[in-house]
């Protein structure tokens, strides 16, 4: 291997062995929950909801979701970023998910619902999906996270920090 290539990222340690659904607390609050969806925008008729980071999985190339999905798609990136660790995704994501932060909608459907991308400037970008929860309401779980990548579309929403810190 080249001295000028990346390491491949270390595997998923097997003491993760969280069901895919299973949320990750995030790193400074401890909570479940990482923040709302506050929908300011009277376009996007989505309602808002909580937004999780959950352990997920790795299907293939941008296919999964969750924390594990964002190492083996961006592991190599983490590692030069400054998170060298699976460990270290939680962090990352809560880089980029704070109190404030814009809720950028591409208007591009996945199914029902409009997915959403929370944007923080270099820190990066996470893009949430929408899932049903009871009869009206909405969650958003956390699919990937990026750096280098401007999305078009237009400021739906904010993020709502459970903990304001």
């Amino acid at each position: 291997m080249s001295l000028f290539k990346a390491h491949p990222p270390q595997p998923i340690p097997a003491s993760f062995n969280h069901h895919e659904d299973h949320c990750i607390a995030h790193p400074l609050t401890g909570l479940a929950c990482w923040g709302m969806v506050d929908v300011t925008s009277q376009q996007f008729t989505q309602s808002g909801g909580a937004i999780y980071l959950r352990a997920g999985k790795h299907i293939g190339p941008h296919k999964g979701f969750g924390i594990r999905h964002i190492w083996m798609e961006r592991g190599l990136d983490l590692i030069k970023w400054g998170y060298p660790t699976f460990e270290d995704v939680p962090r990352f994501v809560a880089d980029i998910i704070v109190h404030g932060t814009d809720v950028v909608c591409e208007f591009d459907k996945m199914g029902d619902y409009q997915r959403v991308i929370v944007l923080r400037g270099r820190k990066g970008a996470a893009v949430l999906a929408p899932w049903p929860k009871g009869e009206s309401g909405l969650y958003y779980s956390v699919v990937t996270a990026y750096r280098n990548r401007a999305p078009n579309g237009k400021a739906v929403a904010k993020v709502k920090a459970m903990i304001k810190l």
